[in-house]
């Protein structure tokens, strides 16, 4: 049995927030890693989960990766949908990766899952991240190298993932630093309407 806490912040319900990486090969060889046969996951503490308004840059070490994020329904599929933010201390994360070890310190920090509205799940949205105008991350799911259908599958085979779980599912190419005074915004559309619109500046 999976020991679960409810907290009074709307954002942080009570959840498991799973993260899939190198979804898009893109990404992945941006980054020059290999590109995994299967899905690969990590996971993030729920008291990570912030909404947009300020990120903290960390002295430029804190590098942007848009993600679609799906909430699971009571047949752990997606019913609903938010832009978000998988924020990355990306030198840390290459240290440790060098040393083979997990990267918790570079990827479950405070503030580091940074969750717009919740909207209803549509598998054709599309989503967008502007720093200070200029476009440089563009995804959708159909890029991905696997379905949401395939991800949550592949994790219930092992992760004790129920209803109200979140998942990441993975960021395109374009990744970078983010530096204090820089204005972030995330946009989703469907069908070429943007359908909503977060924002956040970086301290």
């Amino acid at each position: 049995m999976t020991l679960r806490f409810d907290v009074l912040d709307t954002l942080r319900v009570s959840m498991d927030v799973w993260c899939a990486i190198r979804t898009y090969p893109k990404h992945a060889e941006e980054l020059g890693n290999p590109i995994p046969q299967e899905p690969v996951f990590f996971l993030k503490s729920s008291s990570c989960i912030v909404s947009f308004g300020q990120i903290d840059t960390c002295g430029g070490d804190v590098h942007h990766e848009i993600e679609l994020v799906l909430k699971l329904g009571d047949d752990l599929m997606p019913t609903e949908m938010a832009l978000g933010l998988d924020l990355t201390k990306r030198s840390v994360q290459d240290r440790l990766k060098a040393g083979s070890l997990p990267w918790a310190e570079a990827k479950a920090f405070s503030g580091s899952a940074v969750i717009g509205d919740w909207v209803e799940y549509n598998p054709n949205a599309e989503y967008v991240l502007q720093i200070n105008g200029n476009e440089v991350q563009r995804g959708s799911l159909v890029e991905m190298s696997w379905t949401p259908r395939e991800l949550i599958d592949k994790l219930s085979n092992w992760a004790p993932i129920v209803k109200g779980d979140i998942l990441f599912t993975g960021t395109p190419a374009g990744v970078g630093p983010l530096e204090a005074g820089d204005v972030v915004t995330a946009s989703l559309y469907l069908d070429g309407t943007c359908i909503d619109t977060q924002s956040a500046d970086c301290v």
